[in-house]
Protein backbone atom coordinates (compact mmCIF):
# COMPACT_ATOMS: atom_id res chain seq x y z
CA UNK A 1 0.00 0.00 0.00
CA UNK A 2 0.81 4.01 -0.52
CA UNK A 3 1.26 5.63 2.75
CA UNK A 4 -0.12 9.00 1.80
CA UNK A 5 1.57 11.84 3.89
CA UNK A 6 -1.70 13.82 3.88
CA UNK A 7 -3.37 11.09 6.42
CA UNK A 8 -0.77 10.72 8.73
CA UNK A 9 -0.31 14.88 8.63
CA UNK A 10 -3.90 15.12 9.65
CA UNK A 11 -3.68 11.97 12.41
CA UNK A 12 -0.76 14.10 14.02
CA UNK A 13 -2.69 17.78 13.62
CA UNK A 14 -5.67 16.00 14.94
CA UNK A 15 -3.74 15.40 18.32
CA UNK A 16 -4.01 19.33 18.50
CA UNK A 17 -6.63 21.13 19.99
CA UNK A 18 -9.32 23.36 17.92
CA UNK A 19 -10.13 25.57 20.25
CA UNK A 20 -9.88 29.42 18.63
CA UNK A 21 -6.99 30.92 19.66
CA UNK A 22 -5.08 27.75 20.74
CA UNK A 23 -2.53 25.23 18.85
CA UNK A 24 -4.32 24.06 15.82
CA UNK A 25 -6.45 27.22 14.58
CA UNK A 26 -3.51 29.14 15.38
CA UNK A 27 -1.26 27.22 12.75
CA UNK A 28 -1.36 29.60 9.60
CA UNK A 29 2.50 30.05 8.31
CA UNK A 30 5.22 28.15 7.77
CA UNK A 31 6.55 28.03 11.12
CA UNK A 32 4.21 26.93 12.47
CA UNK A 33 3.90 23.99 10.09
CA UNK A 34 7.90 23.25 10.99
CA UNK A 35 6.55 23.66 14.51
CA UNK A 36 3.37 20.77 14.24
CA UNK A 37 6.27 18.51 12.33
CA UNK A 38 8.63 18.99 15.34
CA UNK A 39 6.04 17.96 17.36
CA UNK A 40 5.14 15.23 15.51
CA UNK A 41 8.39 13.50 15.23
CA UNK A 42 8.60 13.63 19.27
CA UNK A 43 5.45 12.48 19.57
CA UNK A 44 6.13 9.17 17.34
CA UNK A 45 9.64 8.91 19.04
CA UNK A 46 8.01 8.37 22.56
CA UNK A 47 5.07 6.11 21.26
CA UNK A 48 6.10 3.41 19.74
CA UNK A 49 3.65 0.89 20.52
CA UNK A 50 0.63 -0.07 18.46
CA UNK A 51 -1.92 0.11 21.06
CA UNK A 52 -0.31 3.19 22.77
CA UNK A 53 -1.09 7.09 22.18
CA UNK A 54 -3.73 8.27 20.46
CA UNK A 55 -2.68 7.27 16.97
CA UNK A 56 -2.87 3.72 16.22
CA UNK A 57 -1.65 1.20 13.75
CA UNK A 58 -2.69 -2.15 12.70
CA UNK A 59 0.56 -3.27 12.54
CA UNK A 60 4.64 -2.55 12.47
CA UNK A 61 4.97 -2.23 8.70
CA UNK A 62 1.83 -0.22 8.61
CA UNK A 63 3.43 2.10 11.26
CA UNK A 64 7.21 2.61 9.90
CA UNK A 65 5.49 3.28 6.41
CA UNK A 66 3.62 5.89 7.89
CA UNK A 67 5.94 7.64 10.04
CA UNK A 68 8.83 6.91 7.67
CA UNK A 69 7.56 10.70 5.85
CA UNK A 70 9.08 12.62 8.63
CA UNK A 71 12.07 10.92 8.22
CA UNK A 72 13.75 14.05 6.01
CA UNK A 73 12.93 16.75 8.43
CA UNK A 74 15.98 14.94 10.69
CA UNK A 75 18.57 15.17 8.12
CA UNK A 76 20.93 17.77 9.29
CA UNK A 77 21.62 18.90 5.17
CA UNK A 78 19.31 18.10 3.18
CA UNK A 79 20.06 18.21 -0.80
CA UNK A 80 17.80 20.41 -3.41
CA UNK A 81 16.32 17.36 -4.11
CA UNK A 82 15.18 16.45 -0.42
CA UNK A 83 14.55 20.10 0.32
CA UNK A 84 11.87 19.96 -2.38
CA UNK A 85 10.50 16.92 -1.01
CA UNK A 86 10.28 17.98 2.02
CA UNK A 87 8.53 21.36 0.82
CA UNK A 88 5.55 18.56 -0.34
CA UNK A 89 5.47 17.19 3.09
CA UNK A 90 5.15 20.44 4.69
CA UNK A 91 2.47 21.00 2.38
CA UNK A 92 0.71 18.16 3.47
CA UNK A 93 0.52 19.14 6.59
CA UNK A 94 -0.82 22.00 5.49
CA UNK A 95 -3.17 19.74 3.63
CA UNK A 96 -3.68 17.81 7.63
CA UNK A 97 -4.37 20.93 9.38
CA UNK A 98 -6.93 22.10 7.48
CA UNK A 99 -8.72 18.49 7.28
CA UNK A 100 -8.32 18.15 11.02
CA UNK A 101 -10.23 21.17 11.81
CA UNK A 102 -13.10 19.92 9.42
CA UNK A 103 -12.92 16.71 11.47
CA UNK A 104 -13.22 18.37 14.97
CA UNK A 105 -16.09 20.59 13.40
CA UNK A 106 -17.77 17.32 12.39
CA UNK A 107 -17.60 15.67 15.90
CA UNK A 108 -18.50 18.88 16.92
CA UNK A 109 -15.19 18.19 19.14
CA UNK A 110 -13.47 21.98 19.62
CA UNK A 111 -10.92 20.52 21.79
CA UNK A 112 -9.97 16.74 23.78
CA UNK A 113 -8.92 14.01 22.87
CA UNK A 114 -9.55 12.39 20.04
CA UNK A 115 -8.06 8.61 18.68
CA UNK A 116 -7.11 8.32 15.16
CA UNK A 117 -6.91 5.16 13.33
CA UNK A 118 -4.70 4.23 10.29
CA UNK A 119 -5.96 2.01 7.81
CA UNK A 120 -4.77 0.80 4.85
CA UNK A 121 -4.27 -2.96 4.08
CA UNK A 122 -5.17 -3.84 7.58
CA UNK A 123 -7.13 -2.01 9.79
CA UNK A 124 -6.96 -1.64 13.72
CA UNK A 125 -8.46 -4.06 15.64
CA UNK A 126 -11.19 -1.50 17.55
CA UNK A 127 -11.92 -0.52 13.63
CA UNK A 128 -11.78 -3.58 11.68
CA UNK A 129 -15.15 -4.47 12.26
CA UNK A 130 -16.13 -1.18 9.65
CA UNK A 131 -14.44 -2.76 6.83
CA UNK A 132 -16.53 -3.62 4.16
CA UNK A 133 -15.22 -5.57 1.04
CA UNK A 134 -18.41 -5.42 -1.38
CA UNK A 135 -19.75 -4.73 -4.98
CA UNK A 136 -16.17 -5.68 -6.59
CA UNK A 137 -14.37 -3.79 -3.84
CA UNK A 138 -11.80 -4.86 -0.96
CA UNK A 139 -11.96 -1.97 0.35
CA UNK A 140 -15.86 -0.68 -0.33
CA UNK A 141 -15.61 1.60 3.07
CA UNK A 142 -12.73 3.81 1.61
CA UNK A 143 -11.67 5.76 4.64
CA UNK A 144 -8.64 6.40 4.61
CA UNK A 145 -8.80 6.92 8.99
CA UNK A 146 -11.38 6.31 11.46
CA UNK A 147 -11.70 8.95 14.17
CA UNK A 148 -13.52 8.15 17.81
CA UNK A 149 -13.42 10.61 20.98
CA UNK A 150 -12.90 8.92 23.92
CA UNK A 151 -16.26 7.28 24.33
CA UNK A 152 -15.03 4.73 21.54
CA UNK A 153 -18.92 3.94 20.73
CA UNK A 154 -18.92 6.72 17.95
CA UNK A 155 -16.62 6.34 14.79
CA UNK A 156 -16.06 8.83 12.08
CA UNK A 157 -15.10 7.19 8.77
CA UNK A 158 -12.80 10.03 7.01
CA UNK A 159 -12.21 9.75 2.77
CA UNK A 160 -9.13 12.21 2.70
CA UNK A 161 -8.71 14.25 -0.33
CA UNK A 162 -6.98 16.93 -0.87
CA UNK A 163 -6.03 20.07 -3.37
CA UNK A 164 -3.77 23.43 -3.13
CA UNK A 165 -6.27 26.15 -3.07
CA UNK A 166 -10.29 26.78 -3.00
CA UNK A 167 -10.60 27.77 -6.45
CA UNK A 168 -8.59 24.59 -7.45
CA UNK A 169 -10.26 21.43 -9.13
CA UNK A 170 -11.39 19.06 -7.00
CA UNK A 171 -10.15 15.58 -6.75
CA UNK A 172 -11.58 12.29 -8.03
CA UNK A 173 -13.46 10.26 -6.09
CA UNK A 174 -12.32 6.84 -7.89
CA UNK A 175 -9.34 6.45 -9.62
CA UNK A 176 -9.56 2.71 -11.13
CA UNK A 177 -8.91 0.81 -14.36
CA UNK A 178 -11.71 0.78 -16.80
CA UNK A 179 -12.86 -2.34 -16.51
CA UNK A 180 -12.42 -2.75 -12.99
CA UNK A 181 -14.57 0.01 -12.06
CA UNK A 182 -17.57 -2.72 -13.36
CA UNK A 183 -16.54 -5.67 -12.03
CA UNK A 184 -19.37 -7.46 -9.34
CA UNK A 185 -19.36 -10.12 -7.27
CA UNK A 186 -22.76 -12.36 -8.56
CA UNK A 187 -24.28 -12.44 -4.88
CA UNK A 188 -23.99 -8.64 -4.33
CA UNK A 189 -26.26 -8.13 -7.58
CA UNK A 190 -27.17 -10.39 -9.57
CA UNK A 191 -28.78 -8.62 -13.02
CA UNK A 192 -25.42 -5.79 -12.51
CA UNK A 193 -22.98 -9.45 -12.73
CA UNK A 194 -24.92 -10.97 -15.78
CA UNK A 195 -25.26 -7.64 -17.61
CA UNK A 196 -21.71 -6.83 -17.25
CA UNK A 197 -19.85 -10.06 -17.23
CA UNK A 198 -21.88 -12.06 -20.07
CA UNK A 199 -18.95 -14.17 -21.92
CA UNK A 200 -18.54 -12.09 -25.38
CA UNK A 201 -21.75 -9.86 -25.06
CA UNK A 202 -21.50 -8.48 -21.54
CA UNK A 203 -20.71 -4.72 -21.02
CA UNK A 204 -17.30 -5.39 -19.81
CA UNK A 205 -16.45 -7.97 -22.70
CA UNK A 206 -17.40 -5.47 -25.12
CA UNK A 207 -15.20 -2.52 -24.03
CA UNK A 208 -12.35 -5.23 -24.07
CA UNK A 209 -12.84 -6.46 -27.03
CA UNK A 210 -13.31 -2.19 -28.45
CA UNK A 211 -10.16 -1.30 -27.22
CA UNK A 212 -8.27 -4.76 -28.78
CA UNK A 213 -9.63 -4.31 -32.13
CA UNK A 214 -9.25 -0.49 -32.61
CA UNK A 215 -5.14 -0.64 -31.24
CA UNK A 216 -5.09 -3.54 -33.63
CA UNK A 217 -6.52 -2.10 -36.70
CA UNK A 218 -3.86 1.33 -35.56
CA UNK A 219 -0.90 -1.18 -36.08
CA UNK A 220 -2.50 -2.94 -39.18
CA UNK A 221 -2.51 0.95 -40.80
CA UNK A 222 0.75 1.64 -40.10
CA UNK A 223 1.70 -1.95 -41.86
CA UNK A 224 -0.64 -1.88 -44.62
CA UNK A 225 0.87 1.82 -45.39
CA UNK A 226 -3.09 3.60 -44.37
CA UNK A 227 -0.32 5.42 -41.86
CA UNK A 228 2.97 6.71 -44.11
CA UNK A 229 5.95 8.46 -43.91
CA UNK A 230 8.03 9.30 -47.38
CA UNK A 231 5.36 6.27 -48.54
CA UNK A 232 7.20 3.64 -46.34
CA UNK A 233 5.19 1.69 -43.68
CA UNK A 234 6.13 2.50 -40.51
CA UNK A 235 6.49 -0.70 -39.54
CA UNK A 236 7.27 -3.51 -41.95
CA UNK A 237 4.91 -6.64 -42.97
CA UNK A 238 8.09 -9.18 -42.21
CA UNK A 239 8.97 -7.36 -38.48
CA UNK A 240 5.36 -8.58 -37.45
CA UNK A 241 5.56 -12.56 -37.06
CA UNK A 242 2.82 -14.71 -37.04
CA UNK A 243 0.36 -12.51 -38.35
CA UNK A 244 -1.32 -13.16 -42.07
CA UNK A 245 -2.00 -9.39 -43.60
CA UNK A 246 -3.59 -10.75 -46.75
CA UNK A 247 -6.37 -12.59 -44.80
CA UNK A 248 -6.55 -9.99 -41.79
CA UNK A 249 -9.88 -8.19 -41.36
CA UNK A 250 -10.74 -5.59 -39.36
CA UNK A 251 -14.30 -6.58 -37.65
CA UNK A 252 -17.58 -5.22 -38.99
CA UNK A 253 -18.12 -3.50 -35.37
CA UNK A 254 -15.26 -2.93 -32.63
CA UNK A 255 -16.65 -4.54 -30.05
CA UNK A 256 -17.04 -7.88 -32.12
CA UNK A 257 -15.04 -10.62 -30.87
CA UNK A 258 -11.65 -9.69 -32.04
CA UNK A 259 -9.88 -12.66 -34.21
CA UNK A 260 -6.51 -14.39 -33.42
CA UNK A 261 -4.29 -12.33 -35.35
CA UNK A 262 -6.18 -8.99 -34.23
CA UNK A 263 -5.75 -10.10 -30.69
CA UNK A 264 -1.79 -11.25 -31.92
CA UNK A 265 -1.51 -7.14 -33.18
CA UNK A 266 -2.51 -6.04 -29.67
CA UNK A 267 -0.98 -8.06 -27.39
CA UNK A 268 2.07 -8.58 -29.42
CA UNK A 269 3.33 -11.55 -27.50
CA UNK A 270 4.71 -13.09 -30.43
CA UNK A 271 7.21 -10.23 -31.38
CA UNK A 272 10.90 -10.26 -32.62
CA UNK A 273 12.54 -8.93 -29.88
CA UNK A 274 15.67 -7.91 -31.78
CA UNK A 275 13.32 -5.89 -33.55
CA UNK A 276 11.12 -4.78 -30.65
CA UNK A 277 11.63 -3.74 -27.17
CA UNK A 278 10.61 -6.42 -24.80
CA UNK A 279 8.26 -4.34 -22.56
CA UNK A 280 6.49 -2.34 -25.46
CA UNK A 281 3.72 -3.58 -27.62
CA UNK A 282 3.51 -2.90 -31.28
CA UNK A 283 1.27 -0.23 -30.35
CA UNK A 284 3.33 1.12 -27.98
CA UNK A 285 6.66 1.36 -30.28
CA UNK A 286 7.60 5.04 -30.65
CA UNK A 287 10.09 4.54 -33.33
CA UNK A 288 9.67 3.37 -36.98
CA UNK A 289 10.88 1.03 -39.24
CA UNK A 290 13.35 3.12 -42.07
CA UNK A 291 16.20 5.51 -41.43
CA UNK A 292 15.75 9.15 -43.38
CA UNK A 293 17.56 7.21 -46.56
CA UNK A 294 14.17 4.59 -46.42
CA UNK A 295 16.95 1.84 -45.74
CA UNK A 296 15.82 -0.31 -42.56
CA UNK A 297 16.84 0.80 -39.23
CA UNK A 298 19.33 -1.17 -37.88
CA UNK A 299 18.20 -0.23 -34.65
CA UNK A 300 15.15 -1.24 -35.10
CA UNK A 301 12.21 0.12 -33.34
CA UNK A 302 13.89 0.93 -30.34
CA UNK A 303 13.31 4.42 -29.25
CA UNK A 304 16.53 6.20 -30.49
CA UNK A 305 16.95 10.02 -30.63
CA UNK A 306 13.97 12.26 -30.98
CA UNK A 307 11.54 9.09 -32.40
CA UNK A 308 8.67 10.11 -29.62
CA UNK A 309 8.15 13.50 -31.10
CA UNK A 310 9.50 12.60 -35.10
CA UNK A 311 5.94 13.13 -37.32
CA UNK A 312 7.20 9.78 -38.81
CA UNK A 313 7.48 7.80 -35.79
CA UNK A 314 4.55 5.35 -34.60
CA UNK A 315 4.20 6.93 -31.31
CA UNK A 316 3.01 9.93 -33.32
CA UNK A 317 0.91 7.96 -35.49
CA UNK A 318 -0.77 6.76 -32.37
CA UNK A 319 -1.16 9.85 -31.20
CA UNK A 320 -2.70 11.45 -34.01
CA UNK A 321 -5.28 8.87 -34.28
CA UNK A 322 -6.28 9.46 -30.87
CA UNK A 323 -6.70 13.14 -31.53
CA UNK A 324 -9.40 12.36 -34.57
CA UNK A 325 -12.95 13.78 -33.31
CA UNK A 326 -15.30 12.22 -33.18
CA UNK A 327 -13.20 9.26 -32.21
CA UNK A 328 -14.09 5.78 -33.21
CA UNK A 329 -12.85 4.42 -29.99
CA UNK A 330 -14.68 6.57 -27.57
CA UNK A 331 -18.19 6.54 -29.66
CA UNK A 332 -17.93 3.31 -29.51
CA UNK A 333 -17.53 3.17 -25.67
CA UNK A 334 -19.64 5.28 -24.95
CA UNK A 335 -22.58 3.70 -27.41
CA UNK A 336 -21.79 0.20 -24.92
CA UNK A 337 -21.90 2.51 -21.75
CA UNK A 338 -24.96 4.23 -22.59
CA UNK A 339 -27.00 0.77 -23.38
CA UNK A 340 -26.20 -0.47 -19.99
CA UNK A 341 -27.02 2.85 -18.40
CA UNK A 342 -29.78 1.92 -16.46
CA UNK A 343 -27.79 -0.60 -14.14
CA UNK A 344 -24.54 1.00 -14.89
CA UNK A 345 -25.80 4.11 -13.28
CA UNK A 346 -26.77 3.40 -10.32
CA UNK A 347 -23.66 0.94 -9.95
CA UNK A 348 -21.85 3.53 -11.19
CA UNK A 349 -23.97 5.93 -7.89
CA UNK A 350 -22.98 3.08 -5.48
CA UNK A 351 -19.52 2.36 -5.90
CA UNK A 352 -18.41 6.75 -6.39
CA UNK A 353 -20.55 7.69 -3.55
CA UNK A 354 -21.04 4.34 -1.27
CA UNK A 355 -24.28 5.02 -1.44
CA UNK A 356 -24.73 1.69 0.23
CA UNK A 357 -22.34 1.37 2.76
CA UNK A 358 -24.37 2.39 6.06
CA UNK A 359 -26.24 -0.90 4.99
CA UNK A 360 -23.76 -3.10 4.37
CA UNK A 361 -22.18 -2.28 8.03
CA UNK A 362 -25.48 -2.37 9.59
CA UNK A 363 -25.59 -5.63 8.54
CA UNK A 364 -22.81 -6.66 10.85
CA UNK A 365 -25.59 -5.76 13.61
CA UNK A 366 -22.83 -3.99 15.78
CA UNK A 367 -25.02 -3.39 18.84
CA UNK A 368 -24.51 0.21 20.52
CA UNK A 369 -22.18 1.65 17.87
CA UNK A 370 -22.15 4.28 15.48
CA UNK A 371 -20.37 4.72 12.49
CA UNK A 372 -20.77 8.05 9.83
CA UNK A 373 -18.62 8.66 6.81
CA UNK A 374 -17.46 11.74 5.00
CA UNK A 375 -15.93 12.80 2.09
CA UNK A 376 -13.25 15.69 3.48
CA UNK A 377 -11.04 17.96 1.14
CA UNK A 378 -8.17 19.37 3.03
CA UNK A 379 -7.22 22.30 1.42
CA UNK A 380 -3.52 24.23 1.66
CA UNK A 381 -0.49 24.74 -0.18
CA UNK A 382 3.51 26.05 0.61
CA UNK A 383 5.13 27.69 -2.05
CA UNK A 384 8.43 30.13 -2.91
CA UNK A 385 7.89 33.80 -2.56
CA UNK A 386 10.34 36.70 -2.64
CA UNK A 387 9.93 37.04 1.11
CA UNK A 388 10.57 33.47 1.38
CA UNK A 389 8.39 30.13 1.79
CA UNK A 390 4.73 30.98 2.68
CA UNK A 391 2.12 28.81 3.94
CA UNK A 392 -1.74 28.45 3.03
CA UNK A 393 -4.34 26.63 4.92
CA UNK A 394 -7.91 26.88 4.13
CA UNK A 395 -11.34 25.78 5.05
CA UNK A 396 -11.71 22.20 4.25
CA UNK A 397 -14.65 20.98 2.13
CA UNK A 398 -16.62 18.35 3.86
CA UNK A 399 -19.43 16.46 2.35
CA UNK A 400 -21.29 13.76 4.70
CA UNK A 401 -22.19 10.69 3.36
CA UNK A 402 -26.00 11.58 5.26
CA UNK A 403 -25.71 14.21 3.20
CA UNK A 404 -25.33 12.47 -0.18
CA UNK A 405 -27.89 10.28 0.61
CA UNK A 406 -30.44 12.95 1.02
CA UNK A 407 -28.76 14.49 -2.80
CA UNK A 408 -29.95 11.14 -4.00
CA UNK A 409 -33.54 10.88 -2.81
CA UNK A 410 -33.74 14.27 -3.74
CA UNK A 411 -32.83 13.02 -7.31
CA UNK A 412 -34.91 9.64 -7.66
CA UNK A 413 -38.04 12.13 -6.53
CA UNK A 414 -37.78 15.15 -9.12
CA UNK A 415 -35.64 13.26 -12.16
CA UNK A 416 -37.82 10.76 -13.61
CA UNK A 417 -36.35 8.21 -15.92
CA UNK A 418 -33.33 6.00 -16.62
CA UNK A 419 -29.90 6.72 -16.48
CA UNK A 420 -27.81 7.87 -19.65
CA UNK A 421 -24.08 8.64 -20.44
CA UNK A 422 -23.03 11.42 -22.64
CA UNK A 423 -20.28 12.87 -23.80
CA UNK A 424 -19.21 16.30 -22.17
CA UNK A 425 -18.13 17.26 -25.97
CA UNK A 426 -16.58 20.36 -25.04
CA UNK A 427 -14.11 19.07 -22.72
CA UNK A 428 -13.60 16.18 -24.79
CA UNK A 429 -12.58 18.79 -27.47
CA UNK A 430 -10.42 20.93 -25.44
CA UNK A 431 -8.50 17.68 -24.03
CA UNK A 432 -5.30 15.71 -25.29
CA UNK A 433 -5.42 13.16 -27.27
CA UNK A 434 -5.85 10.08 -25.11
CA UNK A 435 -8.44 11.69 -22.66
CA UNK A 436 -12.03 12.07 -23.23
CA UNK A 437 -14.74 13.02 -20.46
CA UNK A 438 -18.28 12.17 -20.30
CA UNK A 439 -21.29 12.19 -17.79
CA UNK A 440 -23.71 10.31 -15.61
CA UNK A 441 -27.35 11.88 -16.31
CA UNK A 442 -30.65 10.90 -14.83
CA UNK A 443 -33.81 12.11 -16.07
CA UNK A 444 -35.25 13.79 -18.88
CA UNK A 445 -37.10 16.85 -19.36
CA UNK A 446 -35.59 17.57 -16.36
CA UNK A 447 -32.47 16.06 -16.44
CA UNK A 448 -29.84 16.61 -14.16
CA UNK A 449 -25.77 15.81 -14.16
CA UNK A 450 -24.86 13.88 -11.17
CA UNK A 451 -21.63 12.38 -12.03
CA UNK A 452 -17.91 14.04 -14.13
CA UNK A 453 -16.59 10.97 -15.61
CA UNK A 454 -12.85 10.55 -17.42
CA UNK A 455 -11.53 8.21 -19.24
CA UNK A 456 -7.38 8.21 -19.61
CA UNK A 457 -4.44 6.69 -21.16
CA UNK A 458 -1.50 7.19 -19.22
CA UNK A 459 2.24 6.54 -20.86
CA UNK A 460 0.91 2.75 -22.35
CA UNK A 461 -2.22 1.78 -24.82
CA UNK A 462 -1.95 -1.89 -23.62
CA UNK A 463 -3.00 -1.77 -20.31
CA UNK A 464 -7.02 -1.04 -19.10
CA UNK A 465 -7.06 2.94 -19.66
CA UNK A 466 -7.65 4.90 -15.93
CA UNK A 467 -11.42 5.78 -15.06
CA UNK A 468 -11.83 8.42 -13.16
CA UNK A 469 -15.12 10.16 -11.28
CA UNK A 470 -16.33 12.88 -9.37
CA UNK A 471 -19.36 14.91 -8.32
CA UNK A 472 -20.81 17.42 -10.83
CA UNK A 473 -21.01 21.39 -9.84
CA UNK A 474 -24.77 20.64 -10.53
CA UNK A 475 -25.26 17.86 -7.65
CA UNK A 476 -23.44 19.72 -5.37
CA UNK A 477 -25.44 22.97 -5.97
CA UNK A 478 -28.41 20.36 -4.86
CA UNK A 479 -26.55 19.22 -1.94
CA UNK A 480 -25.83 22.76 -0.67
CA UNK A 481 -29.22 24.32 -1.51
CA UNK A 482 -31.35 21.33 -0.29
CA UNK A 483 -29.44 19.29 2.11
CA UNK A 484 -28.48 22.11 4.29
CA UNK A 485 -24.86 21.25 4.45
CA UNK A 486 -23.86 20.36 1.06
CA UNK A 487 -19.71 21.13 0.43
CA UNK A 488 -18.33 23.35 2.89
Amino acid sequence: MAYEASEIMTANALRWSNKVGNTLSSVRTYDDLLLVIADSIEYHKNNKQLNFGTIQFADMATRKGFVKNFDLFLIENPDTQQKKKMNDLLTDMAVGVSAAIAIRNLMKLTSGEITTYMTGNIWPNDVSKFQVSAFGFTDYNSSDIVVSSNIRQNFYGISLKKKPTVKSNDPTLINKAFSSAFEVNKEDNKEVYEKFNRPKTGLIAKLINTRTNYFAGIVKDAVMGNGTHKNKSIILEQDIKEVDFKKLQTPKNLSDVPSNDMQELFQSKKKDLTRFEKKRAYIDTKGFATNSDGKSNPNGYFDKGNSMTDPNSMRAFVNSKLAERPNPLWTEMMKIMDAGADVLGNHLINIVLKSKLYKEIEAKDLDNVNFQFALITGIGNVKDSKTGRTATISRAKTITLKTTLCGLDRIDNNYKGNYKVIQDIEATNKSDAAKVYFKLVKGSSPSIDVLDLELRYKGSFTPQPQFQAGITDTFKKLLDKECSGGPG
